[in-house]
């Protein structure tokens, strides 16, 4: 199970009239997803950022209420099989995704990544074909909120690190 902590603006947008106030923790080795709406030009898109890895993915804003959880779901497995990712942890990780409860958004080093996220997409000048070419050049992206003190990490590489770790953990448990 996750949570998709969803800005105000979100909330608004998918008529959300109880969220999660104390959500439980996520049994996804990426987290928690958090939700913005960005407007570019006439286009509403969708970022969805992994809590644990800022890992973002772009979904369509179209008749969200009634796509949005098969949409992540769906941009989430093919950003990892892109990224190499290790089709078993990519399997157990989108089980882990499932059931999705709706949460606020709180994590302010999350939310700010997204506003970076969101200028870099509007420089890219975002079309819906491009979602998956753009969430893999997102992933590449330094980002000093998941790097360390002496250098800024990548949302690639921490949720291989963190699907990878669970991928093990799983296997020794076996």
């Amino acid at each position: 199970m996750i949570t998709l902590c969803c800005t105000q603006k979100t909330q608004r947008r998918l008529r959300l009239t109880a969220v999660v106030t104390n959500p439980s923790p996520s049994s996804a080795a990426l987290g928690d997803w958090y939700l913005h709406l960005v407007n570019f030009g006439r286009t509403q898109v969708v970022l969805a950022t992994s809590e644990r890895s800022l890992l973002t993915v772009l979904l369509p804003a179209r008749e969200l209420r009634t796509t949005l959880e098969s949409n992540l779901l769906s941009a989430v497995l093919r950003l990892l099989l892109a990224l190499e990712i290790p089709v078993d942890a990519v399997n157990r990780e989108i089980e882990a995704m499932q059931p999705m409860a709706y949460g606020k958004a709180t994590n302010r080093r999350v939310l700010g990544s997204m506003n970076t996220f969101a200028f870099y997409v509007s420089v890219c000048q975002y079309h819906e074909e491009d979602a998956l070419p753009l969430a893999m050049r997102l992933a590449k992206t330094p980002m000093s909120a998941i790097g360390y003190k002496s250098h800024l990490g990548f949302p690639c590489d921490t949720a291989r690190d963190l699907l990878c770790a669970e991928m093990s953990g799983a296997s020794t448990r076996n």
